[in-house]
């Protein structure tokens, strides 16, 4: 009996050691697309078959489960919602997650100083973990990439891994340098000009990051000199310069969805709408 509960304690550590966390940054205002009737996040983004009182039925499919679902196929099995004052019809929509098939939690961030600040309200709960980390209004093919990255991950024993999408429009996003043993040199953040053609659309990251997050946001945050936002971008590029294990894994046949902007948005709703282009994705 003895060796039986040895057995299951190391079952059980082994577990624990594994566990894989998502997080999701889901407080802002979605100002760009405003005004909706609700968060951008719960905003209905094509269909999905689904169980609904004993009956399968089609019904709308919000913008933040395609992040979801991508999460859970890579082996997430609890993820932390961070939202701000307001955005409770998140809650009511995921509740505990239990009808989508994993653990949700909530937290709560009080001031909207940028997404470092709010990934790191969730600090407590990610140390020792491997973190999963998606935008929840984007959409990204492979809908596999997350377990993709996490494989390649291991195997190079990064600290942080980014996914990485092609994109011809740098002016609006970070775009990422990296070299042939994807090794990330350098992220810079909307440049006006630039040759790279990847950006980042999600990532994952060990312990180490984790901690250097939430050593320096304070910091930065708090620099009065500093004339922009802090953005994500400035800690990837910290990690680099602290010599942390930055790696990228390009997606070059893939693609990146964002629904932040009217345009995006209109082209999303009418692409969905028509078909359904999960059907066959590897």
């Amino acid at each position: 009996m003895v060796g039986g509960h040895e057995h299951y304690r190391e079952a059980l550590m082994k577990l624990i050691e594994n566990q894989r966390i998502g997080i999701i940054p889901a407080a802002g205002r979605g100002l760009r697309i405003a005004p909706l009737p609700g968060s951008k996040e719960v905003f209905p983004i094509g269909f999905d078959d689904r169980i609904v009182e004993g009956e399968k039925r089609r019904c709308p499919k919000v913008v933040s489960q395609y992040l979801i679902e991508r999460m859970i196929a890579a082996g997430v099995n609890h993820i932390y919602f961070v939202l701000s004052e307001g955005k409770y019809d998140i809650m009511r929509y995921y509740g505990d997650g239990g009808h989508f098939g994993v653990h949700i939690s909530y937290l709560m961030v009080d001031e909207l100083i940028g997404m470092p600040y709010t990934l790191n309200v969730a600090y407590p709960w990610l140390r020792g973990e491997t973190v999963v980390f998606g935008m929840p209004d984007t959409i990204f093919k492979p809908v596999d990439a997350f377990k993709q990255m996490l494989t390649q991950h291991t195997r190079l024993k990064a600290d942080l891994t980014l996914g990485l999408f092609p994109t011809d429009q740098p002016w609006r996003l970070s775009m990422v340098k990296f070299d042939d043993e994807k090794r990330v040199l350098a992220v810079s953040d909307k440049p006006a000009n630039s040759e790279l053609k990847h950006t980042w659309g999600c990532a994952c990251w060990e312990n180490r990051f984790s901690e250097l997050l939430n050593d320096q946001i304070r910091a930065l945050v708090d620099d009065k000199q500093r004339q922009r936002e802090v953005v994500l971008a400035d800690f990837f590029n910290m990690a680099v310069a602290e010599k942390l294990n930055v790696r990228a894994l390009a997606f070059d046949q893939g693609e990146y969805i964002d629904i932040g902007s009217p345009q995006d948005l209109e082209w999303a709703v009418k692409l969905f709408a028509q078909s359904n282009p999960e059907t066959g994705v590897q």
